[in-house]
């Protein structure tokens, strides 16, 4: 079956397989006689419950891998990191009722090499946020690290000084 092909139950059945089992993709796409990149492209990030330190909106696992190795990404503004980066979700508190029910109706969309539409017929992808916050320059953990190389790097040049006026 080629991408432009696939149904709705096709994908639930997919995403179902892919996040329950630890069945090679291989197999499953075989099994849901589905080319590889097929696979993939119907493949919806598995939410976490966790919220982005950016723009606030849920985070998710974009594959099982990503998923093990605890790395999650913001389909709204790109932002990517681990769990102890996040803030907390409750849709409720980060969007008005309308925005809510409007993410629920409208499925996510990927495109990729086969590409996989899963909005409505119709309807436009879901438009990015008009004022995504900027991405920081290091994470939490780097941000500490690279404090602490300034501070020696300071007391060491100041002990070079010191040393040569001696």
């Amino acid at each position: 079956m080629h991408a432009s092909e696939v149904t709705p139950e096709v994908i639930e059945r997919a995403n179902e397989l892919y996040w329950t089992t630890d069945r090679s993709v291989n197999g499953l796409a075989e099994e849901l006689d589905l080319s590889k990149g097929a696979l993939y492209g119907a493949i919806i990030p598995l939410t976490s419950g966790l919220g982005c330190p950016l723009c606030g909106d849920e985070v998710g696992y974009a594959n099982r891998t990503a998923r093990d190795r605890e790395h999650l990404e913001c389909a709204t503004c790109g932002w990517d990191g681990s769990p102890h980066e996040t803030t907390t979700y409750d849709a409720d508190e980060t969007a008005d009722a309308e925005e809510v029910e409007r993410r629920e109706r409208t499925p996510p969309v990927r495109r990729g090499p086969d590409e996989v539409v899963r909005a409505a017929a119709g309807d436009p992808p879901p438009a990015p946020a008009s004022d995504p916050r900027p991405r920081p320059l290091l994470s939490p953990p780097l941000d500490s690290i690279a404090k602490g190389a300034l501070v020696g790097g300071a007391i060491g040049l100041a002990l070079v000084l010191l040393v040569r006026r001696r």
